[in-house]
């Protein structure tokens, strides 16, 4: 199960069903949908949004949506995702202390 998916089943649960969890968002059910079957990207503050429901760290669900939306075709692409990704490992040490 991916992150996303995981946010939106757990948001859903949360919410009573993926129809009031859309409610809750202010969109429809079939965007969730779409997002779970990997037909449309879910943007950094959707998926803040839904880590808020799901009781998750917003922040990192958001930095996640950043990352998996970069192009990995270019050098600064690379650069980005290394950085992002190192951000979030020192985001979860803090966390553990």
């Amino acid at each position: 199960m991916t992150q996303l998916n995981f946010l939106i089943e757990k948001a859903a649960v949360i919410a009573g069903s993926e129809y009031k969890l859309a409610q809750m968002l202010g969109m429809q059910q079939p965007t969730i949908a779409a997002w779970k079957s990997g037909k449309r990207p879910c943007s950094a503050p959707d998926r803040a949004a839904l880590a808020s429901v799901a009781g998750e760290d917003a922040a990192v669900a958001a930095v996640e949506a950043v990352i998996e939306g970069i192009n990995l075709d270019t050098t600064k692409g690379q650069r980005a995702k290394a950085a992002l990704e190192a951000a979030l490992k020192r985001m979860e040490k803090l966390r553990s202390l």
